[in-house]
């Protein structure tokens, strides 16, 4: 299935690295490998200007977050070493994945699932998300029940790439100029890779103790759920506003029944209390 797994790991974290150990484990998953991220904290202007001299970041930073600008260059330019390492030791395909990963549904199922998602799989993908977020619910294209065409995915934290894709990637953030997962979501947008999105998702970041670290002192948003960022099966539709592009009509008229039924229920509820 794949050559390898890549698990995306800092040296100062050994227990998302333990965490992540159990998920590919339980997971059945083939050759996992650690690969150590560049760390945020060791960052400067010495080592910044050396990155860019060398071609390898951009000139120009200021499209990179302000208050995470360190973490969102240092996650980058950890998937380019993955996706280098790809290229140079000739996998034909591989998992990437960030150490906050963890199973969706019932342990004991999903290797079953994930293998029947991936023989679902078009034969000429290049890229295919096993967690996404942020996409435009009525743009997304269901080709079967357990795969959708993405619009404009954003995450980094689990996806797998076959030799082409992992050149179309890496060329994509070289040198790198924003945060990985817009990079990436550009490139799907475009149609410059031949993407996929496992759905229902397989993989979610950020459960349990394993939190995000780039946006781990962030204020939660309305598209998030405990600090997990949702693919559009799981959010509400008026998240879809935060991309820009409204939703149609209907999602607005699903959305009010929805609400409706709820208040209903619970003044019916409360009235049956007060009896």
């Amino acid at each position: 299935m794949f050559d390898a797994t890549y698990v995306i790991n800092l040296d100062r974290s050994p227990a998302r690295w333990a965490s992540a150990q159990r998920a590919t484990t339980l997971a059945g998953l083939p050759n996992v490998i650690r690969m150590p991220a560049v760390d945020g904290l060791q960052l400067n202007t010495d080592t910044l200007a050396a990155l860019q001299h060398e071609g390898t970041l951009a000139r120009d930073l200021s499209a990179f977050d302000d208050g995470f600008r360190h973490a969102e260059i240092a996650c980058g330019l950890s998937h380019a070493r993955v996706l280098k390492e790809i290229m140079e030791r000739g996998w034909r395909s591989a998992l990437v994945l960030e150490d906050d990963i963890a199973l969706t549904g019932a342990v004991a199922d999903w290797p079953a699932r994930f293998r029947a998602a991936y023989a679902d799989l078009p034969a000429h993908w290049e890229l295919w998300y096993l967690h996404r977020c942020f996409d435009v619910r009525h743009r997304v294209q269901r080709i079967s029940r357990r795969t959708v065409i993405p619009w404009t995915p954003e995450s980094g934290a689990a996806y797998a790439v076959t030799a082409r894709g992992a050149e179309i990637l890496h060329a994509a953030i070289t040198p790198l100029g924003r945060a990985v997962d817009l990079v990436y979501k550009d490139v799907v947008k475009t149609r410059h890779i031949v993407s996929f999105a496992a759905s229902p998702m397989l993989l979610d970041p950020a459960l349990g103790s394993q939190r995000s670290q780039i946006r781990a002192d962030a204020p939660a948003t309305q598209w998030l759920q405990n600090g997990v960022n949702r693919p559009p099966e799981y959010r509400p539709v008026r998240d879809l506003a935060y991309l820009g592009e409204p939703p149609p009509f209907t999602a607005f008229l699903a959305e009010w029944w929805s609400r409706r039924s709820t208040t209903v229920r619970r003044l019916w509820q409360r009235s049956g209390a007060m009896e």
